[in-house]
């Protein structure tokens, strides 16, 4: 992270227009040799630092958590917030107020609830530095954020003075998100510097099980919610369960404070989650009320189903209430009518039936096949062209590493699973000491990022017809429960007729509910995804919507509003969009 909130390559652009702000084209200005080297010296070092930046990004090997699909750009980080253990640190009041103040407005703490805040607070450690330490260096792989107790840091880049960083200053949240190469170097200016940090594997442990516990408490009201004789677990499938616990929000009451009031229309459900209420009739009456409910009581039920006139008065009686809401709103643009879901057997999915015929598979060995030429490659994969010796039929050889054979058998069973013309086909998989291979339909019209890079106008007709493509797949993922968490134009592939084929499945999982594995493409991830709360189908529509603007600007979306991908960056864009 940049000490000015700056990415790597925004940083490398202001350099470059620093040095060489309003001097001509024709170099008129350069009147002696040793200038002249003075400057190109310049530039090379900064050239030379931006690749290695680059590289580092995209290829280091530093970080064990972090895996780089460099042929992509995709990335997945293998961490298991589970495995964390908490350790508090003993700190007073003073030292709580000042981290609170100093993360509050960060980008990466903003986001979170104040219990979550409280219980980063927790964990943060000091740490000493003298005059001319390094806390973080240029280029070197961080995972620590720091907060400012006492003296005096700064932050130089390309051995240029940058920001200084005094009492309650923060630095190194890119680090809280991924394994990334540190931008700048900040270095203590006097003895005896006093800092706060905390890790990127306590922030994802902390957040991460904060998000779980809360979700489970969820789900664990959810199936006993009766409505007409009928509880929600008799009616739902787990999945949809899951999904629903993802449309409660919070509320807070005060003592005295009127939950519900007899008479009134009402459109919501409350589960009590902590907290004391009163039950009654009429306006509360001086004979106290009819009865007392506290945790996982549920009121207003019938609010799911239609407009409720409520039939008691409901009043907070302890200090603090604290209730789960559900609107009908929300509920009936996740699920539909409840009462439709009442009057059919059981819960439904949207099905959907191809005019398309299904695709014949044809089983082959590697010496049934001639390879050709290669088509691509990543990473852990390649794919080559190749031909039936016994039909002269064309295919896509999608070649794995054996060291990656468990992500290659969980795509191999997607694969297995999911049938749709708008979704890559393997006919068979076949393997050797070495690698695994997958028999794939030849897609032969290319990406559909060909489109961004060729074309100078954008037509809106084909931003629909492949959107279309796509939301058509997605409908296939999830009625197999499929994530697929890598929709970029580099993994739409077309057809010999034109038509857009999902793939690379090397992301993919089927989830019943939240899943926290951060992996994908940095530009197309969305925020929930970045901060490690817990994400479920909604990223894969967050990156269709980056996908939809990407291509109707004829190129990526967020290098268009500035000028990295950088996650800082995509977190200050949404802030911007969303207020």
């Amino acid at each position: 992270m940049m000490s000015n909130g700056q990415s790597p390559d925004m940083e490398i652009i202001a350099l470059m227009q620093s040095i060489l702000s309003n001097k001509p084209l024709s170099c008129d200005d350069i009147q002696a040799a040793e200038d002249a080297r003075r400057e190109l010296k310049r530039i090379r070092e900064l050239m030379q630092n931006f690749e290695q930046s680059d590289n580092s990004r995209e290829s280091s090997t530093s970080d064990p958590d972090i895996v780089w699909k460099t042929g992509r750009n995709a990335i997945i980080a293998e961490e298991n917030f589970n495995d964390y253990v908490k350790r508090n640190v003993v700190k007073g009041e003073n030292i709580r107020d000042l981290i609170y103040d100093a993360v509050k407005t960060n980008v990466m703490f903003s986001v979170l609830t104040e219990d979550e805040l409280e219980e980063l607070i927790d964990i943060f450690e000091p740490c000493i530095f003298n005059a001319g330490d390094e806390i973080i260096r240029q280029g070197d792989i961080g995972d620590e954020f720091y907060v400012v107790e006492r003296g005096t840091c700064i932050g130089t880049c390309m051995q240029m003075p940058g920001h200084r960083f005094e009492l309650s200053s923060a630095f190194g949240e890119q680090a809280l998100i991924y394994g990334s190469s540190r931008a700048v170097t900040i270095t203590a200016t006097m003895d005896g510097c006093k800092l706060w940090r905390i890790r990127r594997a306590w922030y994802r442990g902390v957040v991460g099980q904060h998000r779980q516990r809360l979700h489970m408490e969820k789900l664990s009201f959810l199936p006993m919610i009766k409505i007409e004789n009928k509880l929600f677990r008799d009616i739902f499938e787990e999945d949809q369960l899951h999904t629903m616990a993802h449309l409660l929000t919070r509320q807070y009451y005060n003592k005295g404070d009127t939950i519900l009031r007899q008479g009134e229309v009402g459109d919501f459900l409350s589960i009590v989650r902590s907290g004391e209420i009163g039950i009654y009739m009429r306006e509360i009456p001086s004979n106290g009320p009819i009865a007392m409910q506290g945790k996982g009581y549920i009121f207003g039920e019938r609010a799911l189903l239609e407009d409720d006139v409520r039939p008691t008065t409901v009043v907070a009686a302890s200090k603090l209430v604290v209730c789960w809401i559900l609107t009908r709103g929300d509920f009936t643009r996740m699920f539909g009518n409840l009462q439709d879901i009442f009057d059919s057997t059981g819960p439904q999915r949207i099905s959907r039936i191809s005019t398309l015929a299904p695709t014949e598979p044809v089983v082959y060995t590697l010496q049934d096949l001639e390879i050709l030429s290669t088509l691509g490659q990543g990473a852990f994969s390649k794919v080559k062209l190749v031909k039936a010796k016994d039909t002269g039929v064309h295919y896509a050889l999608k070649i794995v590493e054996n060291h990656k054979e468990k992500n290659a058998l969980s795509e191999f069973q997607l694969l297995k699973e999911l049938k749709h013309p708008n979704i890559a086909f393997m006919h068979c998989r076949m393997m050797d000491e070495r690698y695994i291979y997958f028999l794939l339909d030849l897609l032969p019209g290319g990406e559909v990022k060909n489109i961004l890079d060729r074309h100078v106008s954008n037509c809106e007709d084909w931003t629909r017809f492949y959107s279309a493509s796509v939301i058509l797949a997605y409908m296939e993922f999830y009625n197999h429960r499929v994530l697929y968490r890598d929709l970029k134009p580099e993994n739409m592939l077309l057809d010999a007729n034109g038509y857009c084929v999902l793939v690379d499945f090397g992301l993919s999982k089927v989830i019943d509910g939240p899943t926290y594995t951060f992996c994908g493409t940095p530009d197309y991830m969305a925020p929930e995804l970045i901060r490690g709360t817990g994400y479920s189908w909604a990223v894969d529509y967050w990156a269709l919507g980056i996908l939809l603007v990407s291509l109707v600007l004829l190129r990526s979306f967020i290098s268009c509003v500035i000028y990295s991908s950088s996650f800082t960056a995509l977190f200050v864009l949404v802030r911007a969009s969303i207020g």
